[in-house]
């Protein structure tokens, strides 16, 4: 056994370009300053990081995990980066711990320059999460809650930004809209990110927004509700209006949906007020269920978008895809939300780390299956790892 265990590492030496590879996880790595005394250092920054996202990529979902894989693989570990022992758990916990996340999240960054160019016509999904597993009272710690730029065809992480302690979203989003470029992407976002200098910022970055809207924007709210009311009313006859609508039958539910929308906004008070608003919109949600009521749900937003009802209704249906392929994805298979580690950078490091093999494996169906298979599969890891490095240094 261990023979033929040795001839398989001696055949991944053949296929592998070693020194190349080794140079590729420095590179990818090298951004990151260490803030470790450098006259006491058993383990380079680069290796520490690498065996962090390789456990990552093959199921690893705490610290102690992390520190598990590291032993199990050792071999293979050591056949890829120059390494007479493996780090230990502490050593994965006090790096995670010290590391500044804005470096880390310089990674998220590099993973862009893979990426085709232009965001055209792409949809950009903003939305926050908290890991509610840091919360706990008995700490000064706060809750660590994240804001992600999502995009939804790639299922991809583009950004990643934190909301500061005694803040909320609207402070966050507009410092992860300044990490990449969005020109010509279609921004979207839950009534959080409904606000005037959000608005105007994803403009002037030359993007479009579909953003939702509700109380918190006050008369905004009441004056579009209020239009579609009176429209409903007189059956939008005559209203300048574009709509489309569906109708799903299944499991003894009947479900119909009806998108309006209209560039007929001269009359908005407010409509100066928000940088490049071209078009109110609602949509309108029956849900019938037998032995139930009726239920209907009304939803509003606004967008610099043209009254195109095809168009909006398919960017409003993806901006979910963030929740689904993003944040279900993070619970389910990265068990996110169970994790308790809330001591000094830790929980965004480990956040980031994830994100970035959900980055590298996709957000699809099949995620976990690929998970299992980088950890009971060396030759399938090392391939993916290998993709991946090759891209960023092509």
């Amino acid at each position: 056994m261990a023979a033929k265990c040795k001839n398989e590492y001696l055949d991944l030496e053949q296929e592998l370009d070693i020194e190349g590879f080794r140079d590729s996880v420095v590179n990818y790595f090298s951004a990151v300053p260490d803030p470790r005394k450098k006259s006491n250092l058993t383990y380079k920054l680069e290796h520490i990081f690498f065996i962090t996202l390789s456990a990552m990529l093959a199921g690893a979902n705490s610290i102690s995990q992390i520190a598990t894989f590291a032993e199990a693989k050792s071999q293979w570990v050591k056949r890829l980066i120059p390494l007479d022992t493996i780090p230990c758990y502490g050593i994965f916990w006090w790096t995670l711990v010290r590391i500044k996340p804005e470096f880390l999240r310089q990674l998220l960054c590099k993973w862009l320059e893979t990426l085709p160019e232009g965001l055209k016509d792409q949809i950009l999904a903003l939305d926050g999460k908290c890991l509610r597993g840091t919360q706990d009272s008995a700490t000064l710690n706060q809750t660590v809650h994240l804001v992600s730029l999502y995009a939804v065809a790639e299922g991809l992480v583009l950004a990643q930004q934190p909301v500061e302690n005694k803040s909320n979203e609207i402070t966050a989003i507009p410092k992860v809209l300044d990490q990449i470029n969005i020109q010509g992407a279609i921004i979207t976002s839950d009534a959080m990110g409904c606000q005037k200098d959000i608005a105007k910022k994803i403009c002037d970055r030359g993007a479009d927004y579909v953003l939702a809207l509700k109380g918190n924007q006050g008369s905004l709210a009441d004056e579009v509700e209020n239009y579609f009311n009176q429209a409903e009313t007189i059956d939008f006859d005559g209203v300048e209006c574009d709509a489309v609508g569906s109708k799903e039958v299944g499991h003894g539910r009947i479900e119909k949906r009806e998108i309006y929308v209209t560039e007929d906004i001269d009359w908005l008070p407010q409509k100066e007020e928000w940088a490049e608003l071209k078009s109110i919109i609602m949509i309108k949600s029956e849900r019938l269920v037998p032995g139930h009521p009726l239920s209907i749900e009304k939803r509003y937003y606004i967008s610099s978008l043209p009254a195109h009802a095809l168009k909006v209704a398919n960017v409003i249906r993806k901006h979910w895809g963030i929740e689904n392929n993003l944040h279900r994805q993070l619970d389910v298979n990265f068990i996110e939300d169970s994790s308790v580690l809330n001591t000094g950078h830790a929980a965004e490091n480990l956040a980031i780390f994830r994100r970035l093999a959900l980055n590298i494996l996709g957000s699809g169906k099949g995620l976990l299956a690929r998970r299992k298979k980088c950890g009971w599969n060396e030759e399938y890891l090392t391939e993916v790892i290998t993709k991946f490095l090759s891209k960023l240094s092509s």
